[in-house]
């Protein structure tokens, strides 16, 4: 119970984050992508590589206020337009996976599914809250769809400085497709 009195404090946080100060948040293009994404400040130019399954991988972060606020993004290319709605959401279960073991995270409080996305009713979210090895805390959310992947974070040094900014984890905006950007009828099995 003592190792876990910090999450618990930060699971208290999310019901008590509407008295949190709030912060300015302004949209950020993510390099050419034609996606963005709310930060507190400018977070520069995404870092870009190729991961391990050939596709296109952006990570931005910025500290403001004590506080780190980090995206990552992964264009799926068409690797995934054809997937339901379970796949999508295993796909990025497995990507969070990931993320808490590069973090060092050691608890979270699990998944919470189902989460609405603003502007992409198409999108599956997940949020959670996760410590870390050296008692920092996270609050972390989820978003794909067919196109893409990115997960929002934001970290803290403790339990006590955390309070969650939704409108930054509720921030990412999916590009807008056009016509000619989307596959013609007849051509998805």
């Amino acid at each position: 119970m003592k190792n876990s009195m910090p999450l618990i404090c930060c699971f208290v946080a999310v019901f008590t984050s509407i008295s949190a100060q709030t912060i300015q948040l302004k949209n950020y293009s993510i390099n050419n992508t034609g996606y963005s994404a709310l930060f507190p400040a400018d977070p520069g130019k995404a870092d870009f590589s190729m991961n391990n399954s050939e596709l296109e991988e952006y990570m931005m972060e910025v500290s403001s206020n004590g506080k780190r606020y980090g995206l990552q993004l992964v264009l799926l290319g068409k690797n995934f337009l054809n997937s339901d709605k379970e796949t999508l959401e295993s796909l990025l279960v497995s990507y969070m996976q990931l993320l808490k073991l590069s973090y060092d995270v050691t608890s979270g409080i699990g998944y919470i599914r189902e989460q609405k996305h603003p502007s992409n009713s198409d999108a599956n979210g997940i949020l959670d809250f996760w410590e870390d090895e050296r008692g920092g805390q996270w609050a972390v959310k989820g978003w794909v769809d067919r196109n893409a992947l990115a997960v929002l974070y934001v970290h803290t040094r403790s339990a006590a400085d955390m309070r969650v900014p939704y409108e930054f984890l509720d921030g990412f905006s999916f590009k807008k497709f056009t016509k000619k950007d989307l596959p013609r009828k007849g051509t998805l099995k």
